[in-house]
């Protein structure tokens, strides 16, 4: 004789559960020393992003920040944080310490009053502020006034056109960090 069927718990899932992953790029000096660590959200084990909602990517990585901890996630250098507008405009990322997080705006975002207006506040906090993927003739040229790191992609960005920008941006009005830098001889 077999036992009677149970009916399912409605209160157990029975799905696998959900893990989330952060990776962390390190960002190098000249003299190959650690600065920071980008930190990146992945939704697996492979190591990409489907960039379909960078929102929810931020949240997620400013989640595992909070859990974790900077110091565990970095080592006790400082995190760039991906920020979109709504993460920007919400202040979020003031959840974290102002010493050891740099918000870094999204090319996506687009500089009006308000994006201007939260970056400020994050400079009087004592946040650093970065430009991901800044280029020539960038829409966000307005935040460069308060920028602290101006990002620029070296695969996308011509030898010329990097020199431009030294010349225009840096170093007396903020640090310039070439990112997709993969080699030495890059």
């Amino acid at each position: 004789m077999t036992a009677p069927a149970r009916a399912p718990d409605p209160g157990v899932s029975k799905a696998a559960p959900r893990y989330t992953f952060v990776a962390r790029q390190p960002i190098l000096t000249k003299d190959e020393k650690v600065f920071g660590y980008e930190l990146l959200f992945r939704d697996g084990v492979e190591n990409y992003f489907n960039a379909q909602d960078s929102e929810a990517a931020s949240r997620s990585t400013l989640d595992s920040s909070m859990l974790m901890g900077l110091d565990v996630l970095c080592n006790g250098s400082r995190a760039f944080i991906n920020c979109t507008r709504d993460l920007l405009l919400k202040d979020y990322i003031t959840l974290l310490p102002s010493s050891h997080t740099v918000a870094e705006i999204l090319e996506s975002v687009a500089p009006d009053d308000l994006v201007m207006s939260a970056c400020q506040r994050l400079k009087e906090g004592g946040y650093l502020i970065a430009l991901d993927d800044f280029a020539v003739d960038d829409p966000r040229e307005a935040l460069t006034d308060v920028a602290d790191i101006i990002k620029v992609d070296v695969q996308a960005t011509s030898p010329q056109e990097g020199a431009a920008m030294v010349k225009r941006y840096g170093p007396w009005r903020c640090r310039m960090l070439a990112e997709k830098v993969e080699t030495r001889e890059e």
